[in-house]
């Protein structure tokens, strides 16, 4: 980028277009878009018209739709407090504990990019950094490096999956609908269960209400901790 602003061509090395917006204003105007469209709402030329550009211009930001999507997922990794998994912050149960819950509490605020984070090149600055934080408190908690990297790996699949499997029941708007009214809609829709046929999803309807809840997440987390604090072995 030159002095004033514009971009440089990495082909001929003269100077682009002069930019005007921040990436943050970019992604903010995307999450703008999500937030009150849905998933399906996303596109260039509705980012562009958010931010009162013609949808070419946009293209001085994000060369593609990937890089669009990439330029969300590193906004909602951003807004995770990093200090969260910096060594000394608590014990590494309580770090991982810590880091899943701000994740989902980032996504649950914009829902629209939970689907992202399952198409989305997670390979920005910020996923990098992520990576190599949660990396850290698993090789503190004793796991070798690939134990550790896999661990990682679960962590953020048993994360991504269940908030996408919680706004899978909505529209994707913000705000989602409360807690409570997407449990009473799950509980309605599973009273149909016919008992004789099914008697053991009869008898868990009122467990299978809370899989879209915070009550579920907290489960499956912990049930992840327990499994590692089981062992420090290499989990290969």
């Amino acid at each position: 980028m030159t002095d004033d602003g514009s971009t440089v061509s990495a082909t001929t090395g003269r100077p682009g277009r002069p930019r005007t917006f921040t990436a943050g204003q970019v992604a903010a105007a995307a999450l703008g878009v999500l937030d009150a469209s849905g998933p399906e709402g996303l596109s260039v030329r509705a980012v562009a018209a958010a931010l009162g550009i013609n949808p070419n211009a946009l293209y001085t930001y994000v060369r593609s739709r990937a890089d669009l999507e990439r330029l969300l997922v590193e906004e909602i990794l951003g807004g995770v407090d990093p200090g969260l998994l910096v060594p000394g912050s608590g014990t590494w149960q309580q770090q991982l504990q810590d880091f899943a819950n701000a994740l989902r509490g980032a996504i649950h605020a914009h829902p629209g990019v939970a689907g992202l984070f399952m198409t989305a090149p997670m390979d920005g600055p910020v996923a990098i950094e992520v990576g190599e934080g949660l990396l850290r408190v698993l090789a503190g908690a004793g796991l070798s490096a690939e134990g550790a990297a896999r661990a990682s790996y679960a962590l953020m699949v048993f994360v991504l999956g269940s908030v996408a499997m919680e706004v899978a029941e909505t529209d994707g708007r913000a705000p989602m609908d409360p807690e409570a009214e997407r449990m009473a809609s799950r509980l309605e829709a599973f009273r149909g269960i016919d008992e004789r046929r099914l008697p053991l999803s009869a008898a868990a309807v009122g467990t299978m209400a809370t899989w879209v809840g915070a009550e579920q997440f907290r489960w499956g987390l912990k049930m992840l901790i327990a499994g590692l604090e089981a062992s420090t072995l290499d989990l290969s």
